[in-house]
């Protein structure tokens, strides 16, 4: 175990948007951008704030017509072109920040992507992993336009592991599924994670693929420990690794950080100044929704922070935001400028 400093790998930002009656949101926004905020609710919403936290547009196209989607599987935003792409079975809908349809493109049969497995790569290209290999390989680069296979990425071939880990108590079955992050921003590429190997690599914006490391003990060994990461700050390299074993009715997880100077790996204890006694992790979850890898986000509930304040355990810009907060406002957003 080691302590780290938060403010140490990363300026902080808090961030907290305003209430509104029409702009109602649960959890973590699915897309943080330079200037936009993007929720995608499981009723169907679609919530879209300023980069400040004020309200921009709103709009639900949730249905089975040709210009809706069935489910919000996922939602990435292309701030370039300013679409807001919805991927829902079988294809990905695109529409514009207020809502107007603007084309359908359709996924090969038989395919099966979910949300964090599709992903901006270029302006003109999306970056997907494909979990029952319709495509023709794992992992494509397709056209934003119409969806077509513009180039695969060739990975080696091996035997991809069985992700659940199944208990049977008293003829019932259970399944437990780890955390599996097969696409990872990575400075400016992409750690590709397929586990089906025990490399995991690097796919750079012009294209090329090579190692980034080998991962022992193998991925095939019993049990099985897949990982997750990474996150690069400051001297540090923040990742996760999951034990397929079931202790205490859930799948261990262990938070990493490895010193990149002195090749150390310690226990994760990351303690920041305007929350004394409050204890944070980074790992891929936490630049999952950010498009950025040099960019983080963790969310303070916001009862928990009054609690704390009141114990006098805030400072600070947080400490300021929660004292002006309305009794039952929304909670406040860490966002993470990794150094």
């Amino acid at each position: 175990m080691k302590e780290v400093n938060l403010e140490k790998v990363a300026n902080i930002e808090f961030l907290q948007l305003e209430m509104h009656d029409d702009f109602l949101f649960r959890g973590n926004p699915r897309v943080i951008s330079e200037n936009k905020i993007i929720f995608g609710e499981s009723n169907g919403d679609i919530l879209i704030f300023s980069r400040d936290g004020k309200p921009f547009s709103r709009f639900n196209r949730r249905g089975g017509g040709a210009e809706e989607y069935a489910t919000l599987r996922g939602l990435i935003y292309d701030e370039k072109s300013d679409e807001i792409f919805v991927l829902a079975p079988n294809r990905i809908v695109v529409y514009s920040l207020k809502g107007v349809f603007k084309r359908a493109i359709p996924l090969l049969e038989g395919s099966s992507i979910f949300a964090g497995d599709l992903v901006n790569f270029n302006s003109e290209l999306f970056l997907l992993y494909d979990y029952n290999n319709a495509y023709p390989a794992p992992f494509s680069l397709i056209s934003k336009k119409d969806g077509s296979v513009v180039e695969t990425v060739n990975m080696p071939n091996s035997n991809k592991i069985d992700s659940r880990v199944t208990r049977e108590n008293q003829g019932v079955v259970s399944h437990f599924f780890p955390p599996m992050h097969h696409i990872i921003w990575y400075n400016d590429g992409f750690l590709l994670n397929s586990y089906a190997t025990d490399t995991l690599f690097l796919l750079s914006q012009s294209k090329e693929l090579s190692p980034f490391l080998v991962r022992t003990p193998e991925l095939h060994s019993n049990p099985t420990i897949t990982l997750n990461g990474f996150v690069e700050a400051g001297n540090y390299q923040f990742f996760q690794t999951t034990r397929h074993r079931i202790e205490n009715d859930r799948l261990p997880q262990t938070f990493l950080m490895r010193n990149k100077t002195t090749n150390s790996i310690y226990r994760q204890r990351i303690v920041f100044d305007d929350f004394r006694g409050r204890e944070v992790t980074i790992s891929h979850a936490t630049i999952a929704n950010t498009q950025n890898s040099r960019l983080g986000l963790i969310s303070l509930d916001l009862t928990e922070l009054q609690d704390a304040n009141d114990e006098g355990r805030l400072s600070g810009r947080l400490r300021e935001i929660v004292e002006n907060s309305e009794e039952d406002g929304n909670n406040v957003f860490m966002l993470l400028h990794f150094k």
